[in-house]
């Protein structure tokens, strides 16, 4: 059967015409209709000659083109490089070369883009054009780029929870061996707080490893867009944290100039609000006697924004760079925390197609958080 298939396939050279090698339109038709970018470009790096393929990538018509230079809508900081290979290839010491570098889309965005350059000469062999060809390879760099990154994180991931697990792991076990001597002596008082020493790291420890999973359930948990009511969300996650310590000396104030529903991840969208409010309790300043936490939501230029402002603790300036990295621990006299909270914030923000920005309040001490959710990928109802 198969094999029949392939027979039904199979063309016959006598059905098509002849291609004649020496047609100088080949050349040209070839260009033209090339899945890949390509160019001809005079030795002065002005464009003679570009089919669609770069006019898709770049953005600009052939007609706009043809009156730029290459060097015009390279990245500066990719110029030197393209300049530099390209005189070894008019000085013959290279045919040919690749390079990874930058456009500038007339759109003002930055393409990453695979050049391969050959140099075509007359039969003086005097320079006539460059042959350039483009490969639009954005998507593979912003991967590659991920990937890196995410390879940075779990490393220092890997090598932060070590040290949090077996530091206090390495404390229990001699606050456990001090137990077991009091017991020995009779001395129960003292038994006793060293017990509750280590069922105070265990609990931290469990603190820890709960962080740990939320951590990976942020980047491997699948989630569709659905509608969120915000008063809604805002109000379960001030209900489940009443308990929390100090909660009920704040003064606690919710202003939606944005009453509704977004289209959002709803776990993600929870875990930002939780953790936001959550903070604002914890680190509350106890030595104020008007604490408050308020929480808003409103529009800027069609985007939703979540805010959360507090008169507590704060974060000092030399520290707001780290604020949003792995195992970072501001107050730790407030509260001991697993200094990821912050960190998961930020990832599920990115997720979201949004950002998370801090700021401190122009008088006095507090914190600002701002999740900005763009009209585009949030469909405001």
């Amino acid at each position: 059967m198969v094999k029949k298939v392939i027979d039904k396939l199979r063309w016959n050279p006598s059905s098509f015409p002849k291609v004649n090698l020496e047609n100088k339109n080949m050349f040209r038709l070839a260009m033209e209709h090339s899945g890949i970018g390509m160019a001809l470009i005079a030795p002065d790096g002005t464009w003679l000659k570009v089919n669609q393929a770069i006019c898709d990538i770049v953005g600009y018509t052939a007609s706009e083109l043809v009156k730029l230079d290459f060097q015009t809508i390279t990245h500066p900081d990719d110029l030197e490089d393209d300049l530099t290979l390209l005189k070894q290839l008019l000085g013959g010491e290279i045919q040919t070369y690749n390079l990874d570098k930058r456009y500038f889309h007339k759109n003002g965005q930055l393409i990453w883009a695979k050049l391969t350059v050959s140099l075509v000469r007359d039969d003086d062999q005097q320079p006539l054009y460059f042959i350039s060809q483009i490969q639009d390879i954005t998507a593979q760099k912003k991967a590659s780029d991920e990937l890196s990154l995410a390879n940075q994180e779990m490393e220092e991931f890997s090598y932060r929870l070590t040290h949090d697990l077996c530091s206090p792991l390495s404390s229990m076990e001699y606050v456990m061996e001090m137990a077991a001597k009091y017991i020995e002596d009779g001395d129960l008082p003292n038994a006793l707080k060293t017990v509750r020493i280590t069922q105070a790291g265990i609990t931290k420890l469990s603190d820890l490893v709960e962080s740990v999973l939320d951590v990976s359930k942020i980047k491997l948990q699948e989630e569709d867009n659905l509608p969120v009511d915000v008063p809604v969300v805002v109000y379960k996650a001030l209900e489940a944290l009443s308990y929390m310590q100090n909660y009920s000396r704040l003064d606690i104030e919710t202003r939606f100039d944005y009453i509704g529903s977004i289209n959002t991840k709803p776990q993600k969208f929870m875990q930002i609000i939780d953790n936001l409010i959550s903070n604002a309790i914890k680190y509350q300043d106890t030595r104020k006697p008007n604490s408050f936490v308020r929480i808003s939501t409103y529009k800027i230029d069609g985007d939703f924004i979540l805010e959360v402002r507090d008169n507590g603790l704060g974060v000092d300036e030399i520290y707001r760079d780290k604020l949003f990295t792995m195992f970072e621990r501001f107050h730790p006299e407030a509260s001991f925390g697993t200094g990821l909270g912050l960190y998961m914030v930020k990832k599920s923000a990115d997720i979201l197609g949004g950002s998370l920005a801090y700021s401190a309040p122009e008088v006095g001490k507090g914190s600002i958080f701002r999740l900005t959710l763009p009209a585009s990928t949030v469909k405001l109802s």
